[in-house]
């Protein structure tokens, strides 16, 4: 009889922000499958494990191959529901197959360091994609959280909006939360336009 693939959210990156229920599920696995990152922070020596790269095809497969008889877990970044690999694996496999462990995303931990509440922000994602919902949803004076990657960066961003009309607006950047290297700037569109740092693994926040 085939094990449930349990797909647990790693939250932002240390291990500190890993659940209990995560780390039980983690205890657990046979095998692993994840970001190499992930694999470094949480894998044991113990445990088969499977590095996640561009071919997510070849992750199910692999998958496919090693749950019927052995139990696999999948770690994903942050929370299993926000941008994740996850829903991937949720039209791939059976609901009956699959166990979602939920985690703590960068979102949380980010708003958690402006001590601010995040029930009305709108999160958009801008990591490997354009999200054409971002000038609309700033305008409209919602607080608007940005996940980023190294094309759509931090200041591309704000130059960008800028440029389509938008106010000077505060804006926050989170970057490597949760990580020794983690930093937090604040201050306005057109001051993170001309930022000259380099933001890496980041949260942007608009409006707040």
């Amino acid at each position: 009889m085939a094990k449930r693939i349990k797909v647990i959210g790693a939250g932002p990156g240390s291990p500190d922000y890993l659940t209990p229920a995560g780390a039980a599920a983690l205890q657990q696995a046979e095998v692993l499958v994840g970001a190499r990152r992930l694999l470094q922070a949480f894998a044991r020596p113990d445990q088969e494990v499977f590095a996640l790269g561009a071919d997510l095809e070849e992750a199910v497969a692999f998958i496919r191959r090693s749950y019927e008889t052995k139990q696999v877990a999948v770690l994903v970044s942050g929370d299993t529901g926000l941008y994740s690999f996850a829903a991937y694996l949720a039209n791939c496999f059976p609901a009956a197959s699959l166990e979602f462990i939920p985690g703590i995303s960068s979102l949380q931990l980010m708003f958690a360091r402006l001590k601010q509440p995040w029930q009305d922000a709108v999160v958009l994602s801008c990591h490997g994609r354009n999200d054409r919902r971002l000038l609309a949803a700033v305008q409209a004076g919602w607080p608007v959280a940005v996940l980023t990657d190294n094309h759509n960066t931090p200041q591309t961003l704000a130059a960008r909006l800028l440029a389509a009309g938008c106010t000077d607006l505060p804006v926050s950047v989170g970057c490597n939360l949760s990580y020794p290297a983690e930093l937090l700037y604040r201050g306005t569109l057109s001051a993170l336009a001309k930022a000259e740092q380099k933001f890496l693994n980041c949260v942007v926040v608009i409006g707040v």
